[in-house]
């Protein structure tokens, strides 16, 4: 049984950070109240005030978790309830951060109600006149621009919008109902891996998350539940369907197309096809489109006012690109070889067992990240997350609590990142990653207790 003081330092730290997420961005106003301010702060200042907050009690309740008992299943009651509570409040808020959401709605607005196809006809477009409302119409971003999001995506939007999820709220909703997907499935590779449950708090209470998919209600809500279904399916051996669901989460978002990478060389020939069928078929649905089924995409990898949070190795290398006078296209042609070659690597790393697929995902999703260019927007980081409860990664985690600073971009004067922004975030990650690198090389016996899929032949742990 989970010993009382640990139990209830976890219910403390959960009434905490509920009681924080229930402020609903007042903490302006609480401020004001107390003194400490006479005016009170722009949204994102309250935000970052929130978060940060939260952050700290998150790291608390990490090191809480470790002392849980591993087979108790009792705890997960907190954890879960806490889970739910800290998204609840946020869900009736309209987002400061992003309106990514409204562009949901509105394209789900226009299949349905229109008839018209997305990738043809952008926002701006006199034929969409007659759709346009002062709810949802005048928070659109790029109005005058086809969308970026693929055909998964927008057979989901024109789903939503005909079952009756029609408004930001409504579709945030409907996004914690894919949540909780999203946490069984987790508990259910816990299990198949033989860890503890209790990981699962690094993804149930991280504030990143909770903020950008269930306040902001970006589209990872609904791409986790099929990431997490292709790696549950993968290693419980049902190899076709488990295809099908990373076809189904490539048809959504393209970046997990990336992880054909971890299959073994046996798997590959066998789950390619199920995959393509199934990101062919949402692509049906737009065939009229042609070749502006793109949409948005090939101008948001080439305009440069698309460039937002780069990590130093980016930005060093754009010095680089700059002082040797070759063309700005040269950065994206650098870290597209790079990342291809570090997908190449992963892909000839012998497997060892079913539970190296976890692994294998978890170092494509970091290269992505760590490569990615033009834009590291904070929400990007929620495909990797939930992974961090099967790795769990200090680096990660730690710049899962600072990337929210990327969002002071928008309080600069002249609208620029403060150089002291990207070191914030970035330097301890690096030094964070680099630190354990060496640490999984130089100890290799307890790396393998440490690392699923990875483990010495007298582990029973898979």
């Amino acid at each position: 049984m989970m010993p009382s003081s640990t139990k209830k330092t976890l219910w403390l730290l959960g009434v905490l950070s509920a009681a924080i997420y229930g402020m609903n961005f007042r903490v302006g106003d609480f401020l004001v109240r107390l003194g400490f301010t006479n005016d009170a702060p722009h949204p994102i200042s309250s935000y970052l005030i929130q978060i940060m907050s939260l952050g700290l009690i998150y790291l608390l309740a990490l090191r809480v978790s470790v002392r849980i008992e591993k087979e108790n299943e009792r705890h997960l009651t907190p954890i879960l309830l806490f889970a739910f509570l800290f998204r609840l409040p946020l869900i009736p808020l309209d987002s400061t951060l992003s309106s990514d959401i409204y562009r949901y709605v509105w394209e789900g607005k226009v299949q349905v109600v229109a008839g018209m196809n997305p990738y043809m006809f952008p926002p701006s477009d006199d034929q969409l006149a007659f759709l346009r409302d002062q709810e949802i119409y005048p928070h659109i971003n790029r109005k005058e621009s086809p969308t970026i999001y693929p055909p998964g995506a927008q057979l989901l939007f024109a789903s939503a919008h005909w079952a009756g999820f029609d408004t930001p709220q409504e579709l945030k909703a409907l996004a914690l109902a894919a949540d909780a997907l999203t946490l069984l499935l987790l508990l259910l590779i816990l299990r198949q891996l033989r860890l503890p449950l209790s990981r699962i708090i690094t993804y149930a209470w991280n504030p990143l998350v909770i903020y950008e998919l269930f306040y902001s209600g970006h589209l990872e809500s609904f791409l986790l539940p099929l990431l997490l279904l292709f790696i549950y399916l993968f290693l419980r051996g049902r190899v076709v369907a488990a295809a099908m669901a990373l076809g189904a989460a490539t048809a959504i978002k393209l970046v997990p197309v990336f992880l054909l990478a971890t299959l073994p060389q046996g798997s590959r020939s066998k789950m390619f096809v199920p995959f393509v069928a199934v990101i062919s078929l949402t692509y049906l649905f737009y065939l009229e489109a042609g070749t502006q089924v793109l949409g948005f995409l090939p101008s948001y990898f080439s305009d440069p006012y698309e460039v937002f949070n780069l990590g130093m190795v980016q930005l060093g290398l754009l010095e680089v690109i700059k002082l040797a006078s070759l063309p700005a296209s040269s950065i994206r042609f650098i870290f597209f070889v790079l990342f291809i070659g570090t997908l190449i690597a992963i892909a000839h790393r012998p497997y060892r067992s079913l539970g190296d697929l976890v692994r294998k995902s978890y170092l494509v999703l970091s290269a992505y990240l760590l490569l990615i260019y033009p834009a590291f927007h904070p929400w990007y980081l929620c495909l990797l997350v939930p992974l961090l409860c099967l790795i769990p990664s200090p680096a990660w985690i730690c710049f899962s609590l600072l990337l929210p600073l990327s969002y002071l971009k928008y309080l600069a004067p002249d609208g620029t990142m403060p150089v002291w922004v990207i070191f914030a975030q970035f330097v301890p990650l690096y030094a964070l990653l680099i630190r354990e690198y060496f640490k999984m090389n130089v100890l290799n016996e307890r790396r393998f207790q440490w690392y699923p899929g990875f483990h010495t032949p007298s582990s029973s742990t898979l």
